[in-house]
């Protein structure tokens, strides 16, 4: 089977999701990649990012920016080598659990890592984004190299199905943010041609070369900030990626839960001092 080119993607709306969180975090980053994601929480908020992959020349580049980087299969993580630290305040996977056959066992066995109070960080693709529900409508589902219908990808999700998933593994959702789909169903195609034309093609070692292009950086700032803005008011349409930001549930709301029991309790302990006093 011929390899397919390997671009760096960096997904903006990751970061953005961890913008009330404390700087300075241990992160545990799963399919890292080659690191781009964990270079950039470093970079805005200092956390310590460890990264682990299957892909040996991936994790290669990861050790040049994260703190540390190993290769281990991430469906058996109860035999990832010693990592910095056994527990890590975020976890994140990144466009990973839709090539899993299992994505809640795979997300289940990694919530031990997670520290009290840790969050889990999820990118997931939105299969009900407008360019597969038009190419249902004229009875064609076909896979790609890339993108929602990934050749690779096992298992589809939904803005509902998100979060049907998460309650399943026991988590709550904190936040959520989406990357915009209008642009995105064509970055198959220009993948495609610019591994063909660009010198700076994977296929000469360059996996950051659309990152760093000309054109990838004016679509970033001057049409991305617009595309978004749109595609929010119509999620469930023209997200491409639906980013969740979740604790387990055993953490949720202690607080808000101690006021809605205060007035009862008061209630009760009122009501004994009367039949005391009578």
């Amino acid at each position: 089977m011929k390899s397919r080119p390997y671009f760096e993607n960096a997904n903006p709306e990751l970061p953005r999701l961890l913008q009330s969180l404390p700087g300075e975090l241990d992160v545990l980053d799963i399919a890292c990649g080659s690191g781009v994601h964990g270079a950039e929480l470093k970079r805005l908020y200092g956390h310590r990012v460890i990264g682990v992959d299957l892909s040996a020349s991936s994790i290669a580049k990861a050790k040049t920016r994260l703190a540390e980087a190993y290769v281990a299969d991430i469906t058996k993580p109860e035999l990832y080598p010693p990592l910095g630290r056994s527990k890590f305040d975020i976890i994140v996977l990144s466009d990973i659990l839709e090539h899993v056959a299992d994505p809640v066992d795979v997300l289940v066995r990694h919530l031990p890592f997670l520290a009290p109070g840790g969050y889990v960080l999820i990118s997931l693709p939105n299969i009900a984004i407008w360019n597969v529900r038009l190419e249902l409508l004229f009875g064609r589902f076909e896979y790609q190299d890339t993108g929602t219908l990934d050749r690779t990808h096992m298992r589809f999700f939904t803005r509902d199905s998100v979060r049907q998933f998460l309650a399943e593994a026991g988590l709550e959702v904190r936040g959520s943010r989406i990357t915009p789909g209008i642009v995105r169903p064509f970055v198959p195609l220009i993948k495609k041609i610019y591994g063909q034309t660009s010198p700076g093609s994977p296929q000469d070692g360059d996996s950051s070369s659309i990152m760093e292009s000309s054109p990838y950086r004016f679509y970033m700032r001057w049409l991305y900030p617009l595309e978004h803005a749109f595609c929010r008011l119509f999620p469930g349409l023209f997200a491409f990626q639906l980013i969740t930001l979740a604790q387990p549930v055993a953490h949720r709301n202690v607080s808000v839960d101690a006021e809605l029991a205060l007035p009862a309790l008061s209630a009760a302990l009122e009501r004994r001092t009367q039949d005391v006093h009578r």
